[in-house]
């Protein structure tokens, strides 16, 4: 099979997100298969317990600040979900508290702690690495922001302008362990990008990942395997699945015929994607976000 074969996806399983302006958008889930998804319009969260494909409320609209939830982050050694929350101007909730990341108990959803984006700006993403670090992406500048483990505040981890310097820039982010590095992308260029992690924990070398064809607005993404990574592709209604060699990587696209894709879970070696409608969500023709629901997760087979 060659990078450019498009693969036809077998959906296997979907959990139904209720409410017609929901407009989700970040997801993770457990290791007992919790997912979490959170609304871009009603800065709140839904959870669907484990074994089970139906939501619940779980933290409520405004909590701890939230205003528009993006990306989700179930730290299950820590019992914390940590949770992105931005201001794009369009939610139920705009105006209300400044741009950062916010801690809840993974349990009770109770409020854990808050850390504001020095300067503003958009917090899209995050991930750890394997000192219990948090990254977390700027989508409005090209910069990570960095929380170190049992820090009070986040920092400018970098600020390179060949991450991308316009707004919507800057979106999934992961680190792989394999290499000590955070892998990102850029979603309105469709880049990848590999920035080094040197042993004092300062930001290294910036490396453009050459990619066998141009990634679709991607959203979100993963390391699922040794130099294999995931992204969702909202420009392509389903994922892409990019295998890693060196500076280089192919990239193996899997449609899905999926609605505003925006970003996915990994869970027992499948994608859980978030139809999240966002095209409608973003649309500057419509007079306030509309959609078609039902907004869903859905299962998409990698292999």
């Amino acid at each position: 099979m060659n990078e450019t074969t498009h693969l036809s996806a077998v959906k296997t399983g979907a959990i139904i997100i209720p409410g017609d302006r929901y407009f989700p958008e970040g997801v993770t889930v457990t290791a007992d298969g919790t997912f979490f998804v959170g609304s871009l319009f009603e800065g709140c969260i839904m959870r669907a317990r484990g074994g089970t494909n139906s939501m619940e409320p779980f933290i409520e609209s405004g909590a701890n600040g939230l205003v528009s939830v993006l990306g989700l982050w179930a730290d299950e050694a820590r019992q914390i979900l940590w949770v992105c929350s931005s201001d794009a101007g369009n939610g139920r909730l705009t105006g209300r508290a400044p741009v950062g990341v916010k801690a809840f108990d993974l349990q009770t959803g109770a409020a854990k702690g808050s850390y504001d984006f020095p300067g503003g700006g958009f917090a899209n993403d995050l991930t750890f690495d394997a000192q219990g670090h948090l990254y977390v992406t700027d989508s409005w500048t090209p910069r990570l922001l960095r929380l170190s483990a049992g820090g009070s505040e986040l920092v400018e981890w970098i600020n390179d302008p060949q991450l991308g310097v316009e707004q919507w820039s800057l979106n999934g982010i992961d680190y792989d362990r394999s290499s000590n590095a955070i892998y990102t992308v850029n979603q309105r260029a469709g880049l990848l990008f590999r920035i080094a992690i040197e042993p004092d924990g300062s930001a290294g070398a910036v490396t453009m990942i050459q990619t066998s064809q141009e990634l679709r607005r991607p959203d979100g993404l993963k390391v699922i395997g040794p130099n294999t990574l995931a992204t969702a592709e909202g420009g392509a209604g389903g994922m892409s699945v990019i295998s890693v060699d060196g500076d280089t990587a192919r990239v193996r696209r899997i449609p899905a015929g999926l609605d505003g894709v925006t970003t996915f879970a990994f869970y027992q070696g499948n994608a859980w994607v978030v139809e999240g409608q966002s095209d409608h969500f973003w649309d500057p023709a419509n007079a306030g976000p509309k959609a078609d629901p039902p907004f869903r997760i859905v299962e998409v087979p990698l292999d």
